[in-house]
């Protein structure tokens, strides 16, 4: 039942089409997720942008090397 809502969500939103009060309450909560989404995206990129504008050279060189083995293990990883 609740895997048919959210099929008829995504197809509602995609056609821009709703119909009745389910998909409604439906698209209404699929927006306040996207907003809070949104929301606590940009205020998590502001702190990054402030973290790493304060850093020192070291700190930002191992960070650059923290991520470039962070993405390496990734690509290991995926297939």
């Amino acid at each position: 039942m609740g895997v048919e809502v959210l099929y008829n969500l995504w197809s509602s939103i995609t056609s821009a089409n709703v119909n009745g009060m389910a998909q409604w309450l439906a698209v209404i909560g699929f927006a306040l997720i996207v907003i809070v989404a949104i929301g606590y995206g940009i205020a998590g990129s502001v702190k990054l942008i402030k973290m790493i504008s304060s850093m020192k050279i070291k700190e930002f060189s191992l960070l650059l090397l923290a991520l470039g083995f962070a993405l390496i293990g990734i690509a290991v990883v995926l297939p």
